[in-house]
């Protein structure tokens, strides 16, 4: 099966918005904390290195569970397993972005408990996006890693193609 980019297109680009609505509330949510919280006081050093500290233990747990959606059962058609690994696909990333994004959570809760100002969420959304940008926007590493999982029965995924990323082949030896 191929899927041409015009038909991939429409998944792709919803995908995009999701990851992008996703990513851009942590943003409008530090624009209005701004006017709430100001930017007079400036939370103590060990804010930031806790929040630094959680992301890197969120990126291990990420990397740990976030790509282990369920494989595409080999007895599929091509049709379904497409159908299946989209649906699959759009789960794995809500999973990795409710995970990510409990960083900058944390850090609004500690916003109005620690005289940081808006510094305090700063950070820590600053540490979600980022993380963010490397597990649920839809980029080669996050598409290739997820379709590698679903495809570990052998079953052919199209989750690539679907994002218009190269399919991985042979080692071609010059």
């Amino acid at each position: 099966m191929t899927t041409s980019p015009a038909a991939a297109a429409p998944f792709a680009l919803s995908a995009r918005i999701l990851s992008g609505t996703l990513m851009g509330a942590l943003v409008f949510m530090g624009m209005a904390l701004f006017f709430v919280l100001g930017t007079e006081a400036t939370p103590p050093l060990w804010v930031p290195l806790a929040q630094f500290g959680a992301g890197i233990v969120i990126h291990f747990v990420v990397e740990a569970i976030g790509y282990r959606p369920q494989p595409l059962d080999p007895s599929m058609s091509d049709p379904d397993a497409a159908t299946a690994a989209r649906t699959r696909w759009q789960s794995s990333m809500i999973l990795r972005f409710a995970l990510i994004e409990a960083v900058a959570i944390a850090s609004l809760a500690a916003a109005f408990v620690i005289d940081g100002g808006v510094w305090t969420y700063a950070v820590g959304a600053l540490v979600s996006l980022l993380l963010m940008g490397v597990h649920v926007w839809p980029a080669g590493r996050s598409v290739g890693k997820t379709a590698n999982a679903l495809e570990s029965q052998g079953q052919a995924s199209f989750l690539r193609e679907a994002f218009g990323l190269p399919i991985p082949g042979p080692i071609q030896q010059h």
